[in-house]
């Protein structure tokens, strides 16, 4: 029930990003067919939406500086798209106004797409319609999130570099532990994990250029950076993260994670996790103890997989995801599920359960 669900989970995802290509291609061939560029009809669509607008705010929500907003209003009004106008409450304020092309463009496009949209949802019931505005909206909410962050790093480099250490090293006990968990969140950037069998704790930590936020609860070790998104952060921050081999691990990887090398050898690995944007992810595996799920999800790309040779592995590709190359086998999946499978795979107890979805890509598996 649960892969189902995860199935499931994958599809929307799928889907979400071919609604997204295939409304950039529906872009592209308006603007063709009417000599425009892309950058116009996103004025032309802000402005159908809106009717009535200065040139202040459609340079805002456009994104566009307003020195370039000039010049796009310049080519909107000569195509009959827009018409700049004294504000009357305010003689030295101009106004932008949407003309009769304007109005028919936007109905024949983004009018007849908004139709379609809703007669979807008019075959779902209020429940069903609610899940999607709830989901539409967390989804939203996030992005506003990130573009504040973005928009609002620490004041300066001095004053964050004063604010919180630039290196350091971390560690927990083992005691009482059965079961080890290690989740990376919010993104790291040149990593090493490794596993250390002479260590006496958990794990071991050891940071630099920024130490990120680490939690420990029971097993489970927590490591999140600040969400900043800074060129600095990514060039100079390095992680190096052992692993006790006296307990087995889950390990999850995600939130724009780059540059990692992992040698998972020695340690008994109960599942692995790459997703959220990880790249550039280069992992040694263990034996296997057990089926082991490994999922390589959530835009993932470039993930290598080395596996022992007497390792049984499958692999399969669903969800979006692409570009598999299995041993020397390519096995590629625009939308259909493709399976793939080592010779020994079928009479071992001990294996590797690999699934590539979620619009992944570039994923190599192969022997050491």
């Amino acid at each position: 029930m649960a892969d189902d669900h995860d199935r499931l989970i994958d599809d929307v995802g799928a889907e979400l990003g071919e609604l997204r290509r295939t409304a950039d291609r529906l872009d592209e061939a308006v603007a063709a067919q009417h000599g425009l560029n892309r950058t116009d009809l996103r004025c032309i669509g802000i402005l159908y939406r809106r009717g009535r607008v200065t040139a202040g705010e459609l340079a805002e929500e456009s994104g566009l500086t307003p020195g370039a907003i000039t010049t796009v209003l310049d080519r909107m009004e000569r195509g009959g798209y827009a018409n700049r106008v004294a504000d009357p409450g305010d003689r030295r304020r101009v106004l932008v106004t949407s003309t009769v092309a304007t109005r028919e463009l936007g109905a024949r496009v983004y009018g007849e797409v908004e139709l379609a949209g809703r007669a979807q949802l008019e075959q779902i019931d209020p429940a069903g319609v609610a899940v999607i505005r709830d989901y539409l909206r967390g989804i939203r909410e996030f992005y506003e999130e990130l573009v504040r962050g973005i928009a609002s790093p620490p004041p300066s480099l001095d004053a964050a570099s004063t604010a919180a250490p630039q290196s350091g090293q971390f560690t927990a006990p083992l005691d009482g532990v059965s079961l080890g968990r290690l989740e990376f969140i919010k993104g790291s950037a040149k990593a090493r994990l490794g596993v250390d069998a002479s260590l006496t704790g958990l794990y071991r930590g050891e940071f630099k250029g920024s130490v990120p936020d680490i939690n420990v609860d029971g097993g489970t070790v927590t490591i999140g950076h600040k969400r900043h998104l800074l060129p600095f952060d990514w060039r100079v921050a390095k992680s190096t993260i052992a692993l006790n081999p006296a307990v087995p691990w889950e390990i999850s990887m995600k939130g724009g994670m780059w540059k990692l090398i992992c040698d998972l050898r020695g340690l008994e690995l109960r599942s692995l996790e790459v997703g959220g944007g990880a790249s550039d992810v280069e992992i040694w595996l263990p034996a296997a103890a057990g089926v082991v799920p490994i999922r390589i999800s959530g835009g993932a790309s470039d993930v290598r997989l080395h596996r022992p040779a007497e390792c049984a592995l499958a692999a399969e590709v669903s969800g979006g995801a692409s570009q598999l190359i299995f041993d020397g086998q390519e096995l590629a999946s625009m939308g259909r599920r493709s399976r793939i499978e080592s010779p020994n795979y079928a009479a071992s107890q001990n294996r590797f359960e690999v699934r590539l979805s979620g619009g992944a890509s570039q994923l190599t598996i192969d022997v050491v």
